[in-house]
């Protein structure tokens, strides 16, 4: 994983009030956990973090972050939780966690799928579906992989991928259950298939109507004997003379 630069200031104020200040003033509040230290309160640039997470580097980078004043080497970090806000998506808060490049630590990796478009079981039918964007790992800070690659070329309809077929780094351990799916492909649903079927044309048989070619007959009541006639009932009603009565099934609710 690469270091990025991130310049911060010891902030010594907390509240809500100093937190939108601070905001306004165009930085927001984080605070740096890890090794039984004592958490440390910072202010940084907004913009700075904004520009870092945006980017390809935002996934998972070493953040090596310069305090103002403080002396020695800068603090090794890495993100441990965003907060955006819940309006306009800007930052309003981070967390970090200290690194030492000596003791493993859980993070999550991104997983990239190759080849999905290739992918035999969707040339045939079928829907790639993606049941896992991440891995949490557990491994030294110098084994964590920039992302994880699975490929989806020849995955066939009612394959899948679990998290045991990945194919990790030396040292890196995965966190997630060895039977948890990352990707599968599934056959169309029938809801599909029926989307695709064409709206009969107008003037055409109604399925399911009365006189429609092939269409099984619909028992509504026991039949009687031939010759018999029905006895008339309240709820009987005649289809108007010169138009075809309503199907006697109603369609079913999508």
């Amino acid at each position: 994983m690469k270091q990025v630069p991130l310049a911060a200031k010891v902030r010594t104020i907390r509240g809500s009030s100093r937190s939108r200040r601070l905001r306004l003033s165009g930085f927001i509040p984080a605070e740096v956990y890890g090794h039984k230290e004592a958490n440390q309160s910072l202010e940084i640039s907004q913009k700075e973090l904004g520009k870092i997470l945006s980017s390809s580097k935002g996934e998972n980078v070493f953040f090596a972050l310069s305090i103002e004043g403080a002396k020695g080497e800068p603090v090794i970090a890495v993100i441990k939780e965003i907060q955006y806000h819940k309006v306009n998506d800007s930052l309003v808060h981070a967390d970090f966690h200290k690194v030492n490049m000596k003791e493993k630590i859980r993070i999550k990796i991104p997983i990239r799928v190759d080849n999905a478009d290739m992918c035999e079981g969707v040339k045939l039918g079928g829907t790639l579906q993606t049941f896992m964007r991440s891995l949490e790992v557990h491994c030294l800070p110098t084994q964590i992989p920039d992302a994880i690659h699975v490929d989806a070329l020849h995955l066939n309809i009612g394959h899948s991928v679990h998290v045991s077929d990945l194919i990790l780094p030396e040292g890196v351990k995965a966190v997630q259950s060895a039977g948890s799916v990352v990707l599968a492909v599934a056959a169309q649903m029938a809801e599909e298939v029926k989307a695709e079927v064409a709206a009969p044309v107008e003037g055409a048989a109604v399925a399911g109507a009365p006189g429609a070619a092939g269409e099984p007959e619909v028992i509504t009541a026991k039949k009687k004997e031939e010759g018999e006639a029905a006895p008339a009932g309240k709820g009987d009603a005649k289809a108007p003379a010169g138009k075809a009565a309503a199907p006697a099934a109603k369609a079913d609710k999508k």
